[in-house]
Formats: structure tokens, C-alpha cells, sequence
């Protein structure tokens, strides 16, 4: 989807493909820029975020304050 503010065109990307990556012990999931710099995308960089596998899925959300 592409939307106008002024004169500059942005698109909205709310769907993206992204893949598992594996190195050594560790593995990381790396969302393409466009994705992450949508207006709509809810987290910060460097922002601490909790994992939750639900069934075939994997949700994301902010970890609370304690």
C-alpha cells in the first residue's frame, strides 16, 4: 500500500518474509528495513521484546516494567 503526506510517497508494509538464521548456539530472525521503519511497526531499536510460541506461531510484545 502506498500513501502521500506532502510531497513524499511512503509504503506500508505490514506483511514481510523474513528467515531463521543459525550461528553456532545462537539464531536470529532479521526483519528487511522497510518493515521495521513502517509507521505502523510498534517497537523501538534495541527495545527489549518477549517471544511467545502459540501453537504454529510466534507473537511478539514489549517485556514489562517490573
Amino acid at each position: 500500500m502506498l500513501y502521500l503526506v506532502g510531497t513524499k510517497v511512503y509504503h506500508m508494509v505490514n506483511k514481510t518474509n523474513v528467515k531463521l538464521y543459525e550461528f553456532k548456539s545462537r539464531h536470529s530472525i532479521n526483519f528487511p528495513s522497510e518493515f521495521v521503519k513502517d509507521s505502523a511497526f510498534p517497537f523501538k531499536v534495541k527495545e527489549e521484546l518477549i517471544a511467545r510460541i502459540e501453537g504454529d506461531k510466534i507473537t511478539l510484545e514489549r517485556k514489562k516494567e517490573k
